[in-house]
């Protein structure tokens, strides 16, 4: 998919979330899930999210495998990565790229790593590691600043109520540590489409 599906798909979202926003939104809490497990954090800003928060581009750098099926119907913990930079709202690629290269260094030896990603390497490798990361990278003569975090995946925002596609619309809000997966019924027919597919 090129950068103008990406940028005119995300501003109809927007504007589908501006004319219909959400006040409430209804989330289980996972029964493993600890209240001092900093992807709590969720349940506390869900407002602020709703009420404030931005609709932007994030990519899937790992994810519980049971949310790549429907059953067990399970809401599982995944790391994310996403930008509010007005340049990876029209090139999420990018984020796929920087996705896929965070992933690429799981389990690698520490001297096989660059400098420069091995925390984030080790987010991923320690698969119960709670840190979230911001990080400034410039990519093709473009600067902008990225941020991965772990956060819970709720199936009943997604199509199909699992995982089948890394890019993901959410709703991010500056003052808030978590993020929202922008609920299915805002999510365009052409983006729906591509994405259950597993085409981006």
């Amino acid at each position: 998919m090129d950068s103008s599906f990406y940028k005119d798909e995300l501003y109809k979202m927007q504007s589908n979330y501006k004319n219909n926003p959400l006040r409430n939104l209804n989330l289980s809490r996972p029964d493993w899930l600890d209240f001092h497990d900093p992807m709590s954090r969720m349940y506390e800003e869900k407002s602020t999210i709703l009420q404030q928060g931005k609709i932007t581009y994030a990519c899937i750098v790992q994810a519980n495998n049971v949310l790549f099926h429907r059953f067990p119907a399970w809401d599982c913990p995944a790391q994310i990565v996403y930008s509010t930079d007005l340049y990876s709202e029209v090139n999420p690629q990018q984020l796929y790229s920087i996705a896929s290269k965070i992933f690429s260094y799981k389990d690698q030896p520490e001297d096989n790593i660059p400098d420069e990603w091995k925390d984030l390497a080790g987010a991923v490798t320690d698969e119960k590691d709670r840190n979230d990361f911001t990080f400034a990278l410039n990519i093709d003569g473009q600067s902008a600043e990225y941020r991965m975090i772990p956060t819970i995946i709720h199936r009943k925002l997604l199509p199909k109520k699992k995982l089948c596609g890394n890019i993901l619309p959410i709703l991010t809000a500056p003052e808030c540590s978590q993020v929202l997966i922008l609920p299915k019924k805002y999510w365009t027919k052409s983006f729906k489409e591509v994405w259950v597919k597993g085409i981006i």
